[in-house]
This record gives structure tokens, sequence and C-alpha cells, in this order.
């Protein structure tokens, strides 16, 4: 009789955890990019490279966008943007300003729109000093939480100067 009724117990659980889930499934929570595309060239080379995470982070006034794709083992580029000045209700929306948004190491100010680059050598990869970058966002799809826009980046000791776009870029919403 015990065994009948902790088994009992136990299906009634698990079913009342997976209706609870089912009720509260939100497919935008899903990093499922199919339509997802991202690339990056420079001296006459061009890679299209895959998406590892998209996290969109809130901190009092601000909203942070870090972007990490990679291309096989050997290149990584992130993206790290931040736009500041919301009010409350702005910060819950999953939207950011269409525009650029600019990093210089010469620049006093914090600079909202920096762009880094690794490259594996050995086992590590090294990532490089960004002298100035900028990621211009053309698209952003607060419902379906997507984003598309270009980048530019150039670096210090190697000298380099890359760019590359992305679209349709799905990010997690974290707040």
């Amino acid at each position: 009789m015990h065994k009948h009724l902790l088994k009992f117990l136990t299906a009634t659980g698990c079913a009342a955890l997976l209706f609870t889930a089912c009720s509260s499934y939100d497919p935008n929570e899903l990093l499922n990019c199919e339509n997802a595309a991202f690339s990056l060239s420079g001296s006459g080379d061009a890679r299209s490279l895959k998406l590892l995470s998209a996290n969109m982070l809130r901190s009092q006034n601000l909203k942070l966008l870090a972007v990490e794709a990679y291309y096989k083992d050997s290149v990584r580029v992130l993206l790290n943007l931040a736009a500041a000045g919301f009010t409350a209700d702005g910060l819950k929306s999953d939207s950011l300003p269409s525009g650029t948004f600019v990093f210089s190491l010469r620049q006093a100010s914090a600079s909202p729109g920096k762009v880094i680059l690794g490259f594996k050598t050995g086992k590590e990869y090294q990532f490089l000093t960004t002298d100035s970058s900028s990621i211009t966002i053309t698209e952003i799809n607060a419902a379906s939480r997507t984003v598309s826009g270009t980048y530019h980046v150039e670096t210090l000791n190697p000298a380099m100067e890359m760019q590359g776009s992305f679209s349709k870029v799905c990010f997690r919403s974290i707040q």
C-alpha cells in the first residue's frame, strides 16, 4: 500500500512540475538562433562565426549586452555594449537604442562599445589590446530578443584592423 501511495504522490508531483514548467514556457528565452549570422573580415580574409553566448544584463540605469562568437577553435570575438540613462520601466524592456557605440583608449570617459579579438596560440587564447572599436546597432527586436548590426575594431601589438556584421543574434535577457 505504501509503495503505491509513494508512486502516486511522485507521479502527481512530477505532473505538477511539468504543468507549471509548460505554463511558463517562453520560446524567446531559448538561444535558438537558426537565423543568426556573425561574420569577421579583415586583411582580405572573411570568416563566418558561430554564436557562443549573448546576454543582456541590467544594473541600476544601465543595460549591458555581451555577445561572444567563435571560428572553429582559433578565433574569438567579444562585443561589449553599454547603454545608460534608463528609467526603472525602461530597464524592464529588452530594447536598446539604435546607433553607434564607440570605444577608444584615448577617450577619458567610459566607452560603451568595446570589441575584443582573441586568437588561439598553443592551448590558450591571446586577447589583443583594443585601441578603438565601434558597435552599430541597426535593428533590435525586443519581442524575439534579437539584435543586428555591424562592428569595427583596431588593435595594438599586433596592429590589426577588422570588421564584421551580425544579424538576428538571439540574446538571453537577465533581469
